[in-house]
């Protein structure tokens, strides 16, 4: 087996140890995705049954200051932003499970799908859906733009629609880490 691979399958066998490990006061219950920097839990409160997103920081960057740091500045970046079209992220942190320290963060849990998915299955979008979410995703980055930050990564894989009120297409914009 080569080193990539070994690798990799060291940070599977790891990340699988976070199903049913307690992150912050949620029970992880699922892993929803992975990207290159982290992976994605499903995670839900064991009394209240509150579902929650947990991004877990990937191992081989844990020890690395600089990654934690800009890690952690996403999620103050999005805090700082405020915007309801913006991922909300409600916790960060760092917990022992075991012999491994993960470095994570607690975002709310999108029941919805991710415009790439939605491109892929309905493309193209009628001119006032398309519209509808361009709005949104230009009214995010205005406000982001406003406060000093660029998101650097806006593609389809970073915006979400899911269903609010009487609109099935609420935005909500993802992953400001290299912002």
């Amino acid at each position: 087996m080569n080193p990539a691979d070994m690798l990799a399958q060291q940070q599977s066998q790891a990340q699988q140890t976070l199903i049913g490990a307690t992150i912050g006061n949620y029970r992880v219950i699922s892993k929803l995705g992975e990207g290159g920097m982290g992976a994605v839990y499903l995670g839900e409160h064991p009394l209240i049954g509150k579902k929650v997103a947990i991004k877990v920081l990937h191992d081989e960057f844990v020890s690395n200051p600089d990654v934690v740091s800009r890690f952690f500045n996403e999620a103050k970046a999005v805090n700082d932003i405020g915007h309801p079209n913006i991922v909300d992220i409600i916790d960060f942190g760092q917990v022992q499970n075991g012999k491994q320290n993960f470095v994570y963060f607690i975002m709310e849990f999108l029941a919805g799908e991710g415009l790439s998915s939605l491109l892929a299955r309905e493309a193209p979008l009628g001119p006032d859906r398309a519209l509808h979410v361009l709005r949104q995703c230009a009214d995010c980055l205005r406000a982001s733009h406003a406060k000093g930050i660029i998101h650097r990564d806006i593609k389809p894989d970073n915006i979400y629609l899911v269903p609010r009120g009487q609109d099935p297409n609420f935005v909500k914009v993802l992953d400001f880490g290299i912002a």
